[in-house]
């Protein structure tokens, strides 16, 4: 007894045939070999019928793009998710949407990061966007798609000729004033940011048992999207942690708590009028920009962000200066390793590199001949 390829119209199944052997087949192997041919008609049958397998390296990079924003975009963050869809928008569909996949070599990689690199003028976005590309073509290669191979060494990115913008930052004192100055709950929060360096969404996340009194410390364990307000886990692994509650945090927070803070059923420690978490958008504009222009601290031109992120600068910045190891820096930033912290500070210069050069250039100055000019110039005017 075997199937047909064909189906029955009335049933939708398909058509069963039973074969009956005379006397000479008297053994079930002598059965299956008699029974073979009709296996292999049908075999051959079924396949002429099937349709042809799509050719998965003739599809166009837009078809991947749509698959892989169904399948894999809704598992990342909020934050990486409208980094993606705006690289896409922007870049990907654009310049690289009607190409076949098996057409994306080296050379159409380069072409696409140059183009990139021209218009963004910026080797930084010109990578990011470069990386949602592979994360897109290494998904489809692993799906079965038909994708050159292409290394990211053999990729040449935008040289950045412009000078890095240094970031804008709070110094202690600036800090201190916009604290004093900021209305509750603005001045706890950025207390908050300014003594213990933390981002905007851990800010707003904080609920009333993230703090431990006992042991001094505040446990950061989730983060609020800065559009959405939705809870999540932190930027990263490594910013999931505790930190010291400094003393006078410890007094402020226990104030606050006292008699400010606003029961609501998700516990959060701070929460707006309706209550519920504030806007990252709102503490920014309504807390740090209406302080500012209230003491008469100028904003940088040119698209500097100044938000609670310089407070995080800041004190980044001021430890370095003191002389604070780079591990304990890297480790109170929560920084996944010191290159991070290096990377983004390597322009700080701290205390005991300004006493090794002094040291050096009196040694060096020791040895110059007296120059009667540099004498009549004095310290003050010479700086």
């Amino acid at each position: 007894m075997y199937r047909e390829a064909e189906t029955d119209p009335e049933t939708g199944k398909r058509i069963r045939r039973t074969i009956t052997f005379g006397s000479e087949i008297t053994s079930k192997r002598a059965a299956e070999a008699a029974l073979q041919p009709y296996l292999d008609r049908v075999r051959d049958n079924t396949q002429f019928m099937m349709p042809p397998a799509p050719a998965k390296g003739g599809q166009k990079l837009y078809s991947l793009i749509d698959e892989w924003k169904e399948k894999i975009l809704p598992n990342r963050k909020l934050g990486g998710v409208r980094a993606c869809l705006s690289h896409i928008r922007t870049y990907l569909i654009p310049l690289l949407g009607q190409i076949r996949l098996r057409e994306l070599t080296l050379k159409e990689h380069q072409a696409f990061v140059t183009a990139v690199g021209r218009r963004v003028n910026r080797r930084r976005t010109a990578e990011n966007v470069y990386c949602t590309l592979t994360s897109i073509l290494n998904k489809g290669r692993k799906w079965g798609y038909m994708i050159p191979e292409v290394r990211r060494q053999d990729i040449e990115f935008l040289k950045d000729e412009k000078p890095r913008a240094e970031s804008f930052l709070f110094d202690a004192d600036t800090a201190a004033r916009i604290i004093n100055a900021a209305p509750h709950p603005f001045k706890v929060m950025f207390l908050l940011a300014a003594t213990s360096g933390l981002r905007i969404g851990e800010v707003t996340a904080l609920k009333l048992s993230s703090l431990d009194f006992k042991r001094k410390l505040i446990h950061i364990r989730a983060a609020l999207d800065y559009t959405t307000r939705k809870e999540s886990t932190p930027k990263s692994a490594h910013s999931a942690a505790p930190l010291h509650m400094p003393e006078l945090l410890e007094h402020h927070l226990r104030n606050w708590i006292e008699k400010h803070f606003q029961p609501n059923p998700d516990g959060y420690l701070f929460i707006n009028a309706n209550g519920r978490p504030f806007l990252s958008d709102n503490v920014v504009k309504y807390g740090i920009h209406k302080t500012m222009k209230r003491l008469g601290i100028t904003r940088p031109k040119g698209g500097v962000h100044v938000g609670v992120h310089c407070f995080r600068h800041g004190v980044t910045t001021e430890l370095l200066e003191a002389g604070t190891p780079i591990h304990l820096v890297t480790r109170m930033m929560r920084h996944g390793d010191a290159k991070v912290t290096l990377n983004h500070y390597a322009h700080v210069v701290a205390d005991a590199e300004r006493a090794a050069s002094e040291k050096l250039s009196r040694r060096i100055g020791a040895q110059l001949e007296s120059d009667p000019e540099l004498e009549s110039i004095s310290p003050a005017k010479s700086a």
